[in-house]
């Protein structure tokens, strides 16, 4: 809101106090009315609106502490300035711990309460600037995925879907898409009640994932001073998220498969059976099929989790989702460190938009936090990004050679190129029409069509 949009209500039983105030503030070009004691203005403001109250404290029939109590609770968007003599300075500290934006020491220059206003018309901008933020996000947000591109759309309706079923999920994606958020979403919406455990399978030291997973007994092995209950028994009733799960051993992997079938384990080196009801979303960074044919993962536990899948498109694919992400992360910066929301400028949000992050949503968190910092204003531009943004900017897969050609024809090398693309995304997907749609942009009927089409069919 800028300052000529501005109203205020000038409450003041000195008369000619409150007329020259408002007489002020419309050649500066507020929009200015006046109330001569508490009773007047709430009534008044129970009919316009008003954006800032700017009070005398000492007043008959009703102080402005009293009015500045009514304001909260029946006005709670309108700022109240007070007004008061130097001999009670402390009684205006007071009252802006009772919710006063500001105070004024009586008499003072017009100026000053100018540049009061002027603070206020930008703290005002800034709410506002922050519940469309927050609205922005809010459409796009479900169980904290943020993403209206179609393969996040997607996936926030697969979240939901798989959400209500007890068989494993698995969720694929490049290191960085936000595989835990899916399935901490997917928690919050099927088990929110009960304990979710996350387990960073490529983190485990070589030899302890036996127990991490399932626990140990007592003497079990050397440093085994007491028993401990794994990751499986501490998640019962709830979630366990198996963080890159390509990473576990094949020996691992064949107990895995074990609790999955029947829901049961033994502890590294005891001898009771213990069922377990736990919820398993597992994620990797790799194609599993990859590994089963390269023997680094069981083809018998790649069935077992692939049965609900999830595939995270990278954040370069996304589009618009870039700059949805990046405000939700400035918005956050200004919730935590309780200061105004920054912005992008056009110039910093197309170098978003060019970027290839390799790194993902992961890289573009860290880059708005980064920002923020090196960004002494409001306003974060394209000076505040990384110098690597600009360099390593997506460029486009395709490139001409047409030194010595004299003439082309058009619609026979569109056909060309369309056929090359359809086969790379077609075997990048392994075959999987849905995701090979994701990879193109394309709807999954449009891609359907140009496939038949080329059959013959």
């Amino acid at each position: 809101m800028t300052k000529r949009r501005m109203s205020v209500l000038v409450v003041d039983d000195e008369k000619i106090s409150r007329e020259t105030s408002a007489q002020q503030l419309r050649g500066a070009g507020y929009s200015a009315r006046v109330a001569a004691d508490a009773a007047s203005a709430v009534a008044l403001l129970e009919r316009i609106s008003v954006d800032v109250v700017l009070t005398d404290l000492r007043m008959p029939g009703g102080d402005g502490l009293a009015l500045l109590d009514q304001i909260n609770q029946r006005f709670p968007t309108i700022d109240v300035l007070i007004m008061t003599a130097y001999g009670t300075v402390e009684t205006a500290v007071a009252a802006m711990h009772a919710g006063a934006a500001d105070y004024l020491t009586k008499p003072f220059r017009f100026s000053e309460l100018e540049l009061r206003l002027r603070r206020l018309g930008e703290l005002r901008d800034s709410r506002l600037e922050l519940a469309r933020l927050r609205a922005l996000v809010g459409e796009a947000k479900v169980g904290g995925i943020i993403g209206r591109s179609p393969g996040m759309r997607a996936a926030i309706d697969r979240a939901v879907l798989f959400a209500e079923h007890a068989a494993p999920v698995l969720i694929t994606g490049e290191t960085g898409t936000g595989k835990e958020i899916v399935a901490r979403a997917i928690h919050s919406v099927g088990r929110s009640q009960r304990s979710f455990v996350a387990v960073a399978c490529g983190a485990i030291p070589d030899g302890l994932a036996d127990s991490q997973l399932f626990g140990h007994e007592k003497g079990a092995f050397t440093g085994a001073l007491q028993r401990r209950r794994g990751c499986f028994e501490r998640a019962h009733g709830g979630t366990l998220l198996l963080d890159d799960v390509d990473d576990l051993p094949l020996d691992i992997q064949v107990k895995l498969l074990r609790v999955l079938q029947d829901g049961t384990l033994f502890r590294v080196g005891g001898e009771e059976q213990i069922s377990v009801d736990v919820r398993v979303v597992a994620t990797s960074k790799v194609d599993l099929a990859d590994a089963v044919a390269d023997r680094r993962f069981r083809d018998d536990l790649y069935y077992r989790l692939r049965g609900l899948e999830i595939h995270l498109p990278p954040l370069r694919t996304r589009g618009d989702d870039v700059l949805m992400l990046a405000h939700h992360f400035l918005a956050a910066h200004a919730i935590t460190e309780e200061t105004l929301v920054k912005t992008l400028s056009p110039e910093a949000a197309n170098t978003l938009l060019r970027h290839g992050w390799p790194g993902n949503v992961r890289e573009l968190r860290r880059v708005i936090e980064a920002a923020t910092v090196l960004c002494p204003g409001d306003v974060i531009g394209a000076e505040h990004l990384p110098e690597a943004l600009g360099a390593t900017a997506l460029s486009s897969p395709l490139q001409l050679h047409l030194d010595g050609v004299d003439r082309l024809d058009l619609p026979a090398l569109v056909g060309e190129l369309e056929e090359s693309l359809i086969a790379w995304a077609m075997a990048q997907a392994g075959g999987n029409q849905s995701r090979a749609a994701e990879l193109l942009g394309l709807p999954r009927t449009s891609l359907q069509t140009r496939l038949k089409r080329r059959s013959g069919n």
